[in-house]
């Protein structure tokens, strides 16, 4: 399946991305962030067993709502690469991925429809200010490859949840990189995807940044000299901050908590784009498979 949207004058069309990147996922955060910390959890509904992950892993058997939040204040809403972490003044919390399909609502008033399809989990929340509504903030999962997942404290988070991951792509930096890249012979491209390596990137963004630093996403990770990998993470850098701004990219599913879409669908320079001119030197972009990804680059601009 495939999206359309149009610029300058031309229909471009995309397919959609498999799941949510950093971008999108910091753009949610910021919204429920603003609206739901400081707030207390009055009461929690689970109409998903399986969708939640508890204390030991499981996703069956009997689950105490007090686990998932409820009688909690909401200390703070957090990211770590593409998930949402949520932490509770009891010091437990939970990480919410987003999966393919996966997206946050947040509603104003305690209004009586029935509840809609794949609506998983709501949360009943009083905001910290009086003078705010309560509002009902939900996890929506049609395909449920995503899931709420909850800790008991934040290093059992870090040491069972978050282990494994790579360093933020938002601040990373050249020497960092050149480090992480110079120990492999897989390609940029396969490279960037991998959360181990740098936490955050998917394929949208590793096709976006390597057009902008001028990169082949073919080429090996060790082939890649020091400034080189300067000029790479800038182009992460500057890449995901303007997404993030724009709400990310809505291909599909990805719908931010008050109902707006992400923008940067607008800006990309490659994704999505195969057999269109180059915004650079206006020749063809062409298309690969890399890691099992399309992957859509200037074979003129990217060396």
């Amino acid at each position: 399946m495939s999206a359309a949207v149009r610029r300058n004058g031309q229909k471009l069309f995309f397919r959609f991305s498999s799941m949510p990147e950093l971008p999108e996922v910091e753009a949610i955060r910021r919204q429920v962030q603003q609206v739901v910390a400081g707030g207390l959890i009055e009461k929690v509904r689970v109409h998903r067993r399986d969708v939640v992950r508890d204390r030991s892993a499981r996703r069956k058997g009997r689950l105490s709502v007090d686990h998932v939040g409820q009688h909690q204040v909401i200390e703070s809403v957090d990211r770590r690469g593409k998930q949402l972490v949520v932490l509770f003044s009891s010091s437990g919390g939970m990480i919410i991925r987003l999966g393919m399909s996966g997206r946050i609502t947040i509603e104003e008033g305690l209004n009586r429809h029935p509840v809609p399809p794949h609506r998983h989990l709501v949360w009943t929340i009083t905001p910290p200010k009086s003078s705010q509504k309560q509002i009902k903030m939900s996890f929506i999962d049609p395909r449920r490859f995503g899931g709420v997942y909850l800790f008991d404290s934040v290093e059992d988070c870090q040491s069972r949840l978050l282990t494994g991951l790579g360093p933020e792509a938002t601040s990373i930096r050249g020497n960092r990189l050149h480090d992480l890249l110079g120990g492999t012979r897989r390609s940029l491209k396969a490279a960037l995807l991998d959360q181990s390596v740098l936490a955050g990137i998917g394929n949208i963004y590793a096709d976006e940044a390597l057009h902008r630093a001028g990169l082949h996403p073919a080429r090996t990770g060790d082939s890649i000299s020091r400034p080189e990998s300067t000029r790479l993470a800038a182009a992460i850098r500057s890449t995901l901050r303007v997404a993030i701004e724009a709400g990310g990219s809505t291909l599909r599913d990805h719908i931010l908590p008050d109902g707006s879409s992400g923008g940067f669908i607008k800006n990309h320079r490659v994704y999505g784009r195969g057999g269109f001119p180059c915004l650079g030197c206006q020749g063809p972009l062409e298309v690969l498979t890399i890691a099992a990804r399309t992957t859509t680059f200037c074979p003129t601009c990217q060396h």
